[in-house]
C-alpha cells in the first residue's frame, strides 16, 4: 500500500511539474517553487503550537496556591488538629473540647474532618521544623467579609472567616490535592524561614499529528529556587494546574504538579532567573513527523547531488562521441 501512495505520489508530482513547464514557468522558477514548499512545510511542522504538559516534582517546606473551582480543594484533615481563627484567635477546632459543643450538634458522633475550601482562596503549606508542625494557612483576599471555605465534621458544617491556620503534628502522613495557581518555594530573604530544597522540571510534548509524546526538556531546581508557571511567556497568566502535596512525618512536603501550560518561570538568588521552556532542538531528535520529513528532505538532496555527479561523470563522454561522429561523416 505505501508503494502505491508513494508511486501516485510521484506521478502527482510529475505531473504538476510538468504542467507548470507548460504554463510557460522556467526551470529555475519550478525548482525555487519546490524550494519553497519544502522549506514552509518544515518551518510549520517545526514551529507550530504543539500542547506541552509541565511535571514539576519538588522536596520544599513552602508553597503556596489559589484555589481554582473544583472539587478537588477538600482536604481530610486528622482529629488531633487545631484549626484557628487568624483574625480573634479563637480556637474553631481543638482536640481537647468535645466536638459536639463546637459544631452545635446534639447528636455528634466523632469521625472524618475535613476543610472545603472556596475558589480564589490563598493557601499556603508551610512546614515548622521548629514546633514540629504542619501548618496550612487559608486567606480570602476580602479580609473583612470573605470566607475561606467550610469546616465539616460528620453531619456538621461550620463557615470559617477570611483567615484560617489549620495546625497539625508532624507524626502522621498526610496527603492534600489541589488544583489552582502554584508557586512552589519563596524568595530567599532575612524574613523567610522556609525554602525550596530540590526538584526537577520535566516538560512533555505532543507531536504534531499523533498521540506520540517525548521529553523535550528537563531543569534541575537548586535550593532556594523560586517557581512559577505561566500560559504565556510574557508570564501575564498564571497556570492552573493540579497536584498534590505530600507529607512524611518529620520531613519536608513533597510536591508533584502537572498541567498544560506554556513556560515556568524560575527566581533563583544572585541571577536573573531564567524560564523553563521546550527546545526546539529536541524536535528534530523526537518529533516522528519533524524526523521523518528531514529524513525525506535529506534522501532528495542526496538523489539530486548523485545526479549532479553522475552528469558530470557522463558528460565528457557523450560530448567526445559526437565529436567522433561528426570526425566520421566527414
Amino acid at each position: 500500500m505505501s508503494v502505491l501512495k508513494n508511486s501516485a505520489m510521484r506521478m502527482f508530482m510529475v505531473t504538476r511539474v510538468k504542467n507548470l513547464r507548460g504554463r510557460g514557468w522556467t526551470r529555475k522558477s519550478v525548482i525555487f517553487l519546490i524550494l519553497s514548499g519544502m522549506v514552509a512545510a518544515l518551518a510549520y511542522v517545526l514551529f507550530a503550537d504543539r500542547v506541552n504538559i509541565y511535571t514539576v516534582s519538588a522536596r520544599t517546606d513552602v508553597m503556596s496556591i489559589v484555589t481554582a473551582e473544583s472539587t478537588i480543594n477538600q482536604w481530610r484533615i486528622p482529629n488531633d488538629a487545631t484549626v484557628l481563627s487568624g483574625i480573634t484567635g479563637e480556637a474553631l477546632m481543638d482536640p481537647e473540647q468535645n466536638p459536639a459543643e463546637q459544631m452545635e450538634l446534639v447528636d455528634y458522633k466523632t469521625g472524618e474532618n475535613f476543610i472545603i475550601v472556596n475558589p480564589g482562596i490563598q493557601v499556603t503549606f508551610f512546614v515548622n521544623h521548629a514546633n514540629s508542625e504542619f501548618v496550612i494557612t487559608l486567606e480570602h483576599p476580602d479580609f473583612a467579609n470573605g470566607s475561606v471555605g467550610y469546616l465539616e465534621r460528620d453531619l456538621g458544617r461550620q463557615e470559617l472567616g477570611s483567615y484560617v491556620d489549620v495546625i497539625m503534628d508532624q507524626s502522621r502522613q498526610l496527603l492534600f490535592p489541589f488544583m489552582g495557581e502554584v508557586v512552589i518555594g519563596d524568595d530567599v530573604s532575612t524574613s523567610v524561614a522556609a525554602t525550596l530544597l530540590s526538584g526537577n522540571i520535566r516538560i512533555i510534548e505532543q507531536e504534531l499529528f499523533g498521540d506520540v509524546r517525548y521529553v523535550s526538556g528537563e531543569f534541575e531546581l537548586d535550593q532556594g529556587d523560586r517557581v512559577t508557571l505561566h500560559n504565556d511567556i510574557e508570564r501575564n497568566t498564571n497556570a492552573v494546574l493540579r497536584g498534590f502535596v505530600r507529607y512524611e512525618p518529620d520531613d519536608s512536603m513533597y510536591i508533584t504538579t502537572h498541567g498544560e501550560t506554556t513556560v515556568a518561570r524560575v527566581e533563583r538568588l544572585g541571577s536573573a532567573g531564567y524560564d523553563a521552556k521546550t527546545s526546539l532542538w529536541k524536535r528534530f531528535g523526537n518529533d516522528p513527523v519533524v524526523m521523518a520529513l528531514t529524513s525525506l528532505y535529506a534522501i532528495i538532496f542526496l538523489m539530486l547531488e548523485f545526479t549532479v555527479m553522475l552528469r558530470s561523470l557522463f558528460a565528457p563522454k557523450k560530448e567526445q562521441i559526437k565529436a567522433e561522429e561528426v570526425v566520421v561523416e566527414r
